[in-house]
């Protein structure tokens, strides 16, 4: 991880100009998540999509580059099924889920219209929320993501998000998907083969920027 950073850090190092005008951005965004159905041994994961607000602060100290970190949660309905027989539901439940990411974006910096692509890193966590049962879980997760500002004046634009995220060896013996640190809650058809899969979501979402110049070109 450690390797990532710095390729990221030099890259954008790289892209920075000495005459560069920096500003930051502060964008409220709200849109949807989307998480296809999630292969285990003996059983299949299901997250419902919901809605999900995002908070995310970005610095430029190039107009070009920008590092970016955001915040989101939302609060789906989970549970795990007998993929021979989808009328078998276990445990149908809401969790709570806060992803903290953390990372660089590219983009073309027109004068009202900038597409952009990034990466970032970070982690999710998932709680129960039934306080007769209570669970966490913490995981690394990671996302690429596309999408495009459009500013309709200079300190106010729209922002269109498109997230590719991954979680990697999410376990079906876990809080998201209702079983408790006890794991009493895991179904009877799964007993005794606990497994853990990736866990891949869409997130797709609408905001607001407030952008904020903090320095000033130096003219030649």
């Amino acid at each position: 991880m450690k390797k990532i950073y710095f390729f990221l850090l030099s890259t954008s190092i790289l892209c920075l100009k000495a005459n560069a005008q920096s500003s930051f951005e502060a964008i409220a965004s709200f849109g949807t998540t989307i998480t296809p159905t999630i292969p285990y041994h003996n059983c299949t994961g299901n997250i419902s999509s919901t809605f999900t607000p995002t908070f995310s602060f970005v610095y430029h100290p190039d107009p070009s580059v920008g590092f970016e970190i955001n915040y989101s949660k939302f609060m789906p309905i989970t549970y795990l099924n007998d993929p021979d027989d989808n009328s078998v539901a276990a445990y149908n439940s809401q969790i709570s889920v806060e992803r903290l990411l953390a990372g660089i974006n590219f983009s073309l910096p027109f004068k009202k219209i900038r597409p952009y692509v990034g990466c970032l890193l970070g982690f999710t966590y998932a709680a129960m929320t039934e306080p007769y049962y209570p669970s966490t879980y913490t995981n690394f997760s990671w996302a690429g993501q596309a999408g495009v500002e459009y500013f309709f004046l200079p300190v106010v634009g729209l922002r269109l998000n498109v997230a590719f995220i991954k979680s990697p060896n999410i376990s079906n013996y876990s809080s998201y998907f209702n079983v408790n640190t006890k794991r009493e809650n895991f179904p009877t058809y799964a007993v005794g083969d606990p497994s853990s899969a990736n866990i891949y979501q869409w997130n797709i979402n609408l905001g607001i920027i407030a952008h904020f110049a903090v320095g000033k070109k130096k003219r030649k």
